[in-house]
């Protein structure tokens, strides 16, 4: 009887300057969404509409980026002579691949977009910066090598503090309020959680090709809803909203989107999680650029504490 073994995953390396460099422009990527996400939905795209234009746009460039690459399709059909050889194709790595695309897009999306309604941006902010918790409790569970440790947990709550501190602690006298959005926002976080810990444990395939798909399958997840709720035929966006949705989709979306995949097989999905701390400070940037919005001292302080909690799970011990 054949032996069977699980598909190997790469080994992870200690962040160094290039992981941190990585982090920062995930973070300067993801921090634009704010600014432009706001010109798009006030110039005639609703958000239902921009989230799918936004994972089109992601799709077909990294799929073609892909192709041009010479990637290949994983296959329809199992290969190789394995039950859980997955490694080639089978439909256990597409219904892998669609759960990632729903719990990593769709979903999220929609469940952050719909509880926004019934609770202030700020709250919504500080409720995002639980990923990092989220992540490191999921990944000790799900994973052999991103284990719990007293630096770690003691570096997340450095950068919850950051982010409520940059927030403003006066936005945490809503929890509670409006609970039903509340749930739907931490819904929101514990599906992107899970897409961190599990997109990682996918076999080795190469990252345009594998974000890709991702993104692809959940674009068919969220359609229909999309062409029943928006009805896009009667829309008519101005010029600078195409605009944003084109640069949400292409950098936001398809780079942020491969950028956070290909930093989470380097140094862990702990790690990459940990931008959920910086997009607030670099949204603060985006703000003061596109609209002259001056940060104030909190942002200071709360750029202090959240460098704190990155460097302090990183410290290696002696």
């Amino acid at each position: 009887m054949t032996e069977t073994s699980p598909p190997q995953v790469a080994s992870l390396r200690h962040p160094g300057l290039i992981e941190f460099a990585l982090l920062l422009l995930l973070a300067l990527v993801w921090g634009s969404s704010f600014l432009f996400i706001k010109i798009a939905v006030s110039n005639g795209i609703p958000p239902l509409t921009l989230a799918t234009a936004r994972i089109a746009i992601g799709a077909a460039v990294l799929l073609g980026l892909a192709r041009w690459r010479g990637q290949s399709w994983p296959s329809w059909s199992q290969a190789g002579d394995r039950p859980d050889d997955i490694k080639q194709g089978g439909a256990r790595l597409w219904l892998r691949l669609t759960f990632l695309g729903i719990i990593g897009n769709s979903l999220p999306f929609f469940l952050i977009g719909w509880g926004e309604q019934f609770t202030t941006s700020q709250l919504a902010a500080i409720l995002m910066a639980t990923i990092p918790l989220l992540v490191l409790i999921l990944a000790h569970v799900m994973t052999h090598d991103e284990k719990l440790t007293a630096p770690k947990v003691i570096g997340v709550i450095c950068g919850f503090a950051g982010v409520v501190v940059l927030v403003g602690v006066d936005a945490l006298k809503g929890l509670g309020a409006q609970v039903i959005g509340q749930i739907a926002i931490i819904l929101g976080c514990l599906s992107y959680s899970l897409y961190g810990v599990n997109a990682r444990r996918l076999p080795q395939m190469g990252a345009e090709m594998t974000v890709g798909i991702i993104l692809g399958l959940g674009l068919l997840s969220i359609l229909p809803i999309w062409l029943i709720i928006d009805r896009p035929w009667t829309l008519d966006p101005t010029g600078s909203a195409l605009f944003a949705a084109f640069w949400l989709g292409l950098l936001s979306t398809a780079f942020g989107n491969w950028l956070f995949f290909t930093l989470m097989r380097r140094s862990g999905a702990s790690f990459a999680s940990n931008n959920n701390f910086l997009v607030p400070v670099m949204g603060l940037g985006w703000g003061f650029f596109g609209y002259g919005e001056v940060p104030g001292v909190n942002a200071v302080v709360a750029l202090a504490l959240i460098l704190a909690g990155l460097a302090l799970p990183r410290l290696r011990q002696r």
